[in-house]
C-alpha cells in the first residue's frame, strides 16, 4: 500500500497557483510520490498537470464540488481535467445538503450517484465517494451508508478511518467488509481534548494502527493519503511530517 498526502491538509497554503506550485514541491520534498487533489484554489488545468508530471507526482484521486459533478457539461470537464493530470478516480467529498439526511432523501442522491458512475465508467474512470460520520445514521433501519454500496454497484469508497469510527462502526470490520470496493483509505488519528474530539496526527490519538495496516496490507488496498482537517499541533506541514515519520517508525510505509 502506498502512502500520500491529502492535499486539503494544507488547503490554506495553495490558495492560487503560486501557492500550488510551491505545496507540491514542498510534499515532494517530504518523500510523498502520491496525492490526492482536494481543497486547492483556482489554477490552470495544463500548469497544474505540468507540475505533476515534472515532480513525478501520481494523483490517485480528486475531491469536485457537486455543482460541477451534477452538471453534464462540467462533469465532462472535469473527465477531461483528470485524464489531463493522470488521475482515474474523480471523488466526492461529502453528500450535499441539497438531498436531505432521511430515506427520501438517500434515494434521489443514490438516483443521481448512479447516473454519474454510467458517465464516468464510460469514458475509463472511476466514481468515487468519501464519507463522513453522517452516512452511518440510520433509515428505516439500514444506515445510509450501506444503502449507498448496495444500490450503487460501480461506486467506489473512499473509507475515512477517522469518520467510521465517528460514525459508531469499527474501522477494521467495515475495511473487511468492503475492501473490494475501497482503492484508497483516508488516514488520521482520532484525539479527545478537554471532553472534545479532535482530528489528530498518526500515533497522537487512540485508533488501533497495527490492526488497520495489517489490515490494509492483508486485503490488498492501493493507495493510504493522510488527510489532517485542522487541530494541527503547529501547522499541517509539521503535522504531515509527525504522521509520516509515525507510519515510517512503524515499518508502514511503502
Amino acid at each position: 500500500m502506498k502512502t500520500g498526502v491529502q492535499l486539503y491538509t494544507v488547503r490554506e497554503y495553495a490558495k492560487d497557483p503560486e501557492g500550488i506550485e510551491a505545496t507540491l514541491r514542498k510534499v515532494k520534498t517530504m518523500g510523498f510520490d502520491v496525492i490526492q487533489i482536494s481543497g486547492l484554489g483556482p489554477c490552470d488545468i495544463d500548469l497544474l498537470a505540468g507540475w505533476v508530471n515534472e515532480l513525478g507526482l501520481y494523483v490517485c484521486c480528486t475531491h469536485n464540488p457537486w455543482n460541477r459533478l451534477a452538471a453534464h457539461d462540467e462533469l465532462k470537464k472535469i473527465i477531461t481535467e483528470h485524464k489531463k493530470l493522470g488521475c482515474p478516480v474523480i471523488g466526492l467529498g461529502m453528500k450535499p445538503d441539497i438531498y436531505p439526511d432521511s430515506y427520501e432523501g438517500y434515494t434521489r442522491f443514490i438516483k443521481k450517484i448512479n447516473e454519474i458512475c454510467k458517465i464516468v465508467q464510460d469514458e475509463g474512470l472511476t466514481f468515487a465517494y468519501h464519507n463522513h460520520d453522517l452516512e452511518f445514521e440510520k433509515f428505516n433501519g439500514i444506515t445510509a451508508m450501506d444503502r449507498m454500496t448496495e444500490e450503487c454497484p460501480h461506486l467506489e469508497i473512499i473509507l475515512d478511518i477517522f469518520w467510521v469510527q465517528a460514525g459508531g462502526i469499527n474501522p477494521s470490520k467495515y475495511l473487511e467488509k468492503l475492501y473490494k470496493r475501497i482503492n484508497i483509505v483516508h488516514l488520521k488519528d482520532f484525539r479527545i481534548s478537554g471532553r472534545t474530539r479532535q482530528f489528530a496526527e498518526i500515533g497522537e490519538g487512540n485508533l488501533d494502527w497495527a490492526e488497520i495496516f495489517f489490515l490494509c496490507e492483508k486485503l490488498n488496498i492501493p493507495y493510504a493519503v493522510i488527510e489532517q482537517d485542522t487541530n494541527f499541533l503547529n501547522n499541517p506541514f509539521d503535522s504531515l511530517a509527525l504522521s509520516k515519520k509515525f507510519i515510517v517508525e512503524h515499518g508502514y510505509w511503502k
